[in-house]
Parts: C-alpha cells; sequence; structure tokens
C-alpha cells in the first residue's frame, strides 16, 4: 500500500472539507492582505489567485440567496400541511353527519382515524390528503351534500402540492447549486495551495514566519472544545437513530463532529435534522454523508437544519453496522 505523507496532502483543502464558512474566511483574508502588498511578486499572486477566488465567492453568494427562498418556500409548505388538523376538524363533523364514526363507511373513508394525516413522510401525509379526495368523490352523487366537503379537500390538496413541488424545485436547483460550488471549493483549494501558500514559500523561504503574515493558521486549524453526545452502534441497512441534543443550542452555523470508526466492512451513512426523531430522510432532503474512517465537523445548515428541524438523525443507507461518535463542537 501507497502511504500519503503529510507534505503531500493539501491541509488547506482538507482543513475546509464541510465548512465553506472557513474557507471563505481564510481566502478573504489572504487576498486582503495580498492586493495591499508592497512588492510585484505579491501583487502577481494576488492576480494569479483572483479568478478561482472570484468563482468561488459567485458560487457561494448563489447559495446563499437559494437557500433564503428554499427556506422560505419549505415554512410556506410546513405551515401549510400542519393545518390539516384544523381541515380535518370541519371534513369529519360534515362526513360524519352523513356516515356515524366507525360506521362500515366511515371506516372506509377513515381507515385509521387521523394518523396517516399526521405521521409519515410528507409525501405520505400529502398522500393521505389525496386519498380522501378520491374518496369523498366516490359518494358525492349519492350524497350531495359532500359535494363541498369533497371540494374543499381538493382545493387544500391542490394548495399542499403546488407549495410541495415548489419548495423540492428549489430544493433540487439548491442541491445542484451545493455541488458546483463544493467542485469550486476544490479547486480553490488546490490554486491556493498552488499558488499563495507557494508562492509565498518561493518568496519566504528563509523566513517561513512571513508566510504567517498572510495566512491565518489559526483560523485554519481552529481549536475547539468538543463534548460527545453520543456514542451509538447503527445497527445495519434501514434503521434510523436518533442523536440526544439535550442541552444543546442548535443554529445554522452550530457544528457537530462524525467519527466513524474505522473498522469492519464499510457503511454507507447519512446525518441530517428533521422536524421529528428517527425518520428517514425524504427525497432530495439534504443530507451529509458518513462512511468508515470519516473524522468530519459538519455545520447544521449542512445537515439541513433549516431553523425549525430539532431531530438530528444517522441513517444507515447500506453496509454492515457502524460505530458512530457524534460531538458537539462549542
Amino acid at each position: 500500500m501507497e502511504r500519503i505523507f503529510r507534505m503531500l496532502q493539501n491541509s488547506f483543502e482538507i482543513q475546509t472539507r464541510n465548512t465553506h464558512k472557513k474557507a471563505v474566511s481564510l481566502i478573504t483574508d489572504s487576498l486582503q492582505k495580498l492586493e495591499a502588498g508592497s512588492t510585484a511578486a505579491l501583487v502577481a499572486i494576488y492576480t494569479a489567485f483572483l479568478p478561482f477566488f472570484n468563482a468561488y465567492i459567485s458560487l457561494n453568494d448563489a447559495v446563499g440567496l437559494l437557500e433564503g427562498t428554499y427556506k422560505g418556500k419549505t415554512n410556506l409548505f410546513e405551515s401549510l400541511i400542519d393545518d390539516v388538523s384544523l381541515k380535518l376538524r370541519e371534513w369529519e363533523g360534515k362526513i360524519r353527519s352523513e356516515f356515524p364514526e366507525d360506521s362500515p363507511t366511515e371506516i372506509e373513508i377513515f381507515p385509521n382515524k387521523r394518523k396517516p394525516f399526521y405521521e409519515g413522510t410528507y409525501e405520505q401525509r400529502l398522500g393521505a390528503i389525496r386519498i380522501l379526495r378520491d374518496k369523498l368523490l366516490e359518494y358525492t352523487v349519492a350524497f350531495p351534500s359532500l359535494v363541498p366537503v369533497q371540494a374543499d379537500v381538493a382545493a387544500y390538496y391542490t394548495l399542499c402540492e403546488a407549495a410541495r413541488s415548489t419548495q423540492q424545485g428549489k430544493e433540487g436547483n439548491l442541491g445542484e447549486l451545493r455541488i458546483q460550488r463544493e467542485t469550486q471549493r476544490v479547486l480553490t483549494m488546490q490554486a491556493y495551495m498552488g499558488l499563495v501558500y507557494g508562492g509565498l514559500l518561493k518568496i519566504f523561504y528563509a523566513d517561513l514566519k512571513q508566510v504567517g503574515s498572510f495566512i491565518d493558521f489559526p483560523l485554519l486549524y481552529d481549536l475547539v472544545n468538543e463534548d460527545l453526545l453520543v456514542g451509538i452502534d447503527t445497527g445495519g441497512p434501514g434503521i434510523v437513530l436518533n442523536v440526544p441534543l439535550d442541552g444543546v443550542a442548535v443554529s445554522g452555523s452550530k457544528k457537530f463532529r462524525f467519527i466513524v470508526k474505522d473498522e469492519g466492512a464499510d457503511a454507507e451513512l447519512q446525518a441530517y435534522f428533521t422536524q421529528g426523531p428517527t425518520l428517514i430522510p425524504m427525497p432530495g432532503q439534504l443530507t451529509a454523508p458518513l462512511h468508515k474512517g470519516d473524522n468530519k465537523i459538519i455545520e447544521a445548515n449542512d445537515l439541513g437544519f433549516g431553523g425549525a428541524k430539532i431531530y438530528l438523525n444517522i441513517f444507515q443507507v447500506s453496509g454492515a453496522p457502524a460505530q458512530v461518535q457524534v460531538y458537539e463542537v462549542a
């Protein structure tokens, strides 16, 4: 097996993985210092690195803009579908005036009472409303009093489905843009290593402390306090485990460290926030992938936090059970 020596690794790329905030801070600080440089050699480094900087910053700004839009669309959809409790009260009373509760027809319309409207993924809850709409349509000819009820259910479903489609469209666009930003981060950090760091080493090879005047190394290797939240065995494919967050103040910039022990067969895991515990990720939901041997610090924003999602989960997609440690990073 070929050994990878530390001197052959790009620490700038490694230390900024899963933290675009650090990457932006690092390169912005260096570029401002280089721009103020008094020698032609420093100006040359600035000029060579500037296109990489601009490309990355543009994509990062675009992601930030779309995240705000997506959050607004998500809140709209979530508020709409959470109103189903109020709607059900209206619908149930009018339906049960024709079909008393627990009668054969009422059971056919509400086989599991309110449970399908409150539990499961958003797609499943939307599906429950759609099924109610279609089922009521079967009775509107024989029971005209149900016509306005069926129309209200249909209108409510259409409104929720439209909001969901819009939100998912923004989510898809956001996902593509995040991939582009991550690709550009890698390219930018490669350029930073070769053009900025390499260029400074060429100038200050006899006085390496001078390099520190242009690169914020304490920012790159930030010293943090970490508290272990949980050490868990994922159990195997299809299992979702909730990470306890008792006493943890979560915001979008909150950081968590995930360590997956480098033992046994590989495992494909996903870490993400949801509104309820132990919910599998919805299609298109933002998740952070984890594999055997990973040791990552990840911000809540990159775990799909979004403000209202307060449960941090780990879902095993495939592979053998894995041992995972999750730390709160102060």
